[in-house]
Order: structure tokens, then sequence, then C-alpha cells
């Protein structure tokens, strides 16, 4: 199935302002306090108000993640399927006790539906009953949560994490050291996928791991980290990492040193430094598709407007294998992350898979020509 040109402009559009929607104040037409982001609808009738929670705000991925969502409910708000829509970033490190905070101001204000990436599996139970005690249909994504009422949508991250490592451990011929960056830690995916590199990594026992540092599976902070570490380890044969690759190779340039294998973001940048240098090692990009954002505003509409929707949904990860790099390095800009761009109708198809045990609706691999 081929993605219309128009949804893939939308998509670059939304992430060439990503930057902007998250480092200005509440100056312009649509933004509210604290950089939150509000539809500019004043009033939605009765059509339904659709708010999202992020807990993290601090990488490229989650500012891809919201600004697709913005994108695509400033368009769901003028094709009249909603009323207003709003995002708010928890300020600060992955705090579950920010990000509580504002889902209680968030309620204050009534939404129809409520969109969460969680902080916390765990630490968000309480609100998140009190959200649908108030009625409120609540959609948990990126990540798995200990609240039976809501609707969970998210990404495999054995599967993430199983392609983030045995690609570049096969490609450094099952031995060597490696450096093992770690992402938000503290949140549940980060846990399942460090478990699973872990168990990964005892498969290859001629592999040692010389080091291991947490990279928010953000690019300038991995570079900061895995920096910091260098001078200690003399020979580093790859990075296993969540999406960090490119600034894990800066790291090793300031250093004087070669890039070894490492997990390389999904976006434009890292896929073109990947591709424009050659690098043919083992290397590999994987991520979770911040397009789960927009899967869960779907999910929402579904609820509200009666239909059936699993409990609990698997979206595809986006896999960028060296084979299929230079198209997807064709079409994204650079702080473009590669996203699956969920339609309604696409949605649907994703429902209908999960209600029949069919395979999840894999994204096609872009062309310039899309």
């Amino acid at each position: 199935m081929r993605i219309p040109s128009t949804s893939w402009r939308r998509i670059a559009a939304a992430a060439s302002l990503a930057t902007v929607t998250f480092l200005t104040s509440a100056c312009g037409t649509g933004t509210g306090s604290n950089g939150d982001a509000v539809g500019s609808a004043a009033k939605g009738g009765d059509k339904p108000f659709i708010a999202l929670s992020n807990g993290f705000i601090g990488n490229g991925w989650r500012q891809t993640m919201v600004a697709a969502f913005e994108d695509a409910a400033k368009q769901a708000q003028a094709d009249g399927l909603i009323g207003k829509y709003k995002a708010i970033n928890a300020p600060g490190d992955n705090s579950a006790t920010e990000q509580i905070a504002q889902i209680k101001s968030l309620l204050l204000q009534k939404p129809d539906a409520l969109l969460i990436d969680p902080s916390s599996p765990t630490a968000l139970k309480p609100v998140i009953q009190q959200a649908c005690n108030a009625g409120v249909k609540v959609v948990v994504f990126d990540s798995a949560i200990d609240a039976p009422c809501a609707h969970v949508i998210q990404n495999s991250f054995t599967d993430w994490a199983t392609h983030a490592a045995k690609p570049l451990l096969e490609g450094i011929g099952g031995k060597g050291n490696v450096i093992v960056s770690r992402g938000v830690v503290g949140s549940q995916p980060e846990a399942e996928m460090h478990k699973t590199t872990q168990k990964i990594l005892t498969d290859y026992p001629s592999v040692k791991t010389a080091a291991t540092v947490t990279g928010m599976c953000d690019g300038a902070t991995a570079q900061k980290a895995v920096l910091g570490v260098l001078s200690s380890v003399p020979k580093v044969d790859g990075v296993i990492g969540c999406g960090d690759g490119y600034g894990v190779a800066q790291a090793f340039t300031s250093a004087g040193k070669d890039v070894p294998a490492v997990t390389f973001e999904t976006n434009g940048r890292a896929l073109n430094y990947w591709k424009d240098k050659k690098i043919d090692n083992g290397s590999v990009a994987v991520m979770s598709d911040p397009g789960q954002s927009v899967a869960a505003m779907w999910a929402a509409l579904d609820l509200l407007d009666g239909k059936k929707v699993p409990q609990h949904m698997t979206l595809p990860i986006v896999l960028v294998e060296q084979k299929d790099r230079d198209a997807w390095a064709s079409v994204l800009k650079p702080d473009q992350y590669a996203a699956w761009p969920w339609t309604r109708d696409l949605f649907r198809q994703q429902v209908e898979a999960a209600e029949n045990g069919g395979e999840p609706v894999q994204p096609p691999v872009p062309t310039a020509a899309d």
C-alpha cells in the first residue's frame, strides 16, 4: 500500500516545525502556556475535545510524536471530526509526579478523550481511573500500563530491542566490545528493551559490554554520555542503542576514533549521514513509530463513536535496514522521524487485523515519487 504524497508532506511539515513548537513561548495562535498546543477553535460545539498528555519531551522522537498528533488533530478539526484539541508536555525528566499533576489539570477542562504517553507503567493508575470514572475515554500509547479501564496502543519493544542488537552483533562478527546506550530509564518500554538486550547478549559470549550509559534515545544526550566513557574503553566495536546513533557517531569522531556499528535514529539527518559516510558495518536504524499518537487519536474517536476497538493493540516498529536506507533518506527532512501516517481507514484496517488475529498492518517503504 502506498502513502499519498500529501500525507508525507504533512508529516514533513509537522516534523520541521517540531523544534519551534516546543521552544516558542505563548505568543502565537494555537499555543497555550508552557508551550502547550491548543486547537485554534475556541469552542467545538458537539464535537469532541481530544487532549494529549506527554510524560517526557526531551528527545526528537517525542517532539515528532506530538507534532504528528497536532498535525492530524488540526486536520480532523478542519474536517469537522473534533471540536478542540490540546497537547500538554510534562516538564522534567520523565517525572510521573509532574505528569499526574498535569493530567489532573487537564481533567478539569473536561476533555472527551485523553491520550497518554505515560512516564510510568504503574504510578498513573489512580489518575487514569479518575479519568475513566469521569466518563473520559482513555487511550494509552507507547507503553504498557497498569490501568484496566484504558485502551492501550504500543509497539513491540521486544522487537525494537531485538532489531537494534542482533544485526549489529552479527555485523561485528559476534565478538568484541560494545557499549549499551539505554533509553528513558524508569519507563516501561526501556525496562523491557534493556531486559531483551541483556538476554540477547548472553547468546554472544564473545561480546563484552565495556560500558553502559544512559542516552535517553536522544543523539545529543548519547553523544555526551558515550564521549564520557570513551577514554576508559580502549576499543569499541559497536554501540547498541535505541535510536541515538548519530550522536554516538559524533562522539567517536570527536575522540578521533573510527565510527563503530551503531543503532541509528530513523530521522533524515541520521539516515543521510549513514548513507553519505558509506557506513557498512552492521549498523541499522530502528525506533518505535511516533505516529502512534495519531493512531491513538483515531482509537479515541472510534470509541466515542461507539465502535469496537481492542483493549490492546500492537503496531509495527519502524525498521530501516541498509537495503531500504536510501529510499527513506530521500523523503525525510533532517529532524523528521520516519512515522507511520495513520489515516482513519488505515487504523480500521489495523483493528480488523487485530480482531482476526492477523499480522499488524506494515508501513511501506516510501520513495521520492510518492
